[in-house]
């Protein structure tokens, strides 16, 4: 089935692709949250004029991201926590707390599903945590990790 893009699919399609998908996938779950509509000929002529502006918006898209890129490659996050006696967190920082502290420390708004982490950071010192950006733009950022006083 011949669909067009309305939003963007993680490991399928960006916004304005027109790609086959198999119809179950199109019926149970690109259709009801609306991420894509019937590829019909009235709907990809709409879809070429509105294509034009998609791709502006995508580079004007990748151009913010590199440059957040570059902000983040210059910077190193500090989170501060509270430790026990033996050295660990109480808490350990999770994805919220990276993103409370890229909102504090570089005034960026990240979605916490970017930030990507196998597991909460249960140590003080310093470590890197990836980040997804967007459109295939990935970047480690190194967080120091401080005890709180």
């Amino acid at each position: 089935m011949k669909v067009i893009f309305t939003d963007n699919v993680s490991g399928v399609a960006l916004k304005g692709d027109v790609k086959n998908v198999k119809s179950g996938f199109f019926r149970n779950y690109l259709q009801p949250f609306k991420k894509a509509a019937p590829a019909t000929a009235n709907a990809l002529k709409d879809w070429e004029e509105r294509r034009k502006r998609v791709l502006i918006e995508r580079e004007n898209l990748k151009g913010k991201l590199e440059e957040m890129k570059r902000r983040f490659a210059e910077t190193k996050l500090f989170v501060e926590k509270k430790v026990t006696s033996k050295g660990t967190l109480y808490g350990g920082v999770k994805a919220s707390d990276i993103v409370s502290a890229i909102k504090q420390q570089l005034n960026i708004d990240v979605p916490e599903t970017a930030v990507v982490m196998k597991k909460a950071i249960k140590t003080v010192g310093v470590c890197e945590v990836l980040l997804h950006l967007g459109d295939g733009i990935e970047i480690k950022v190194p967080v120091e990790v401080l005890e709180k006083k």
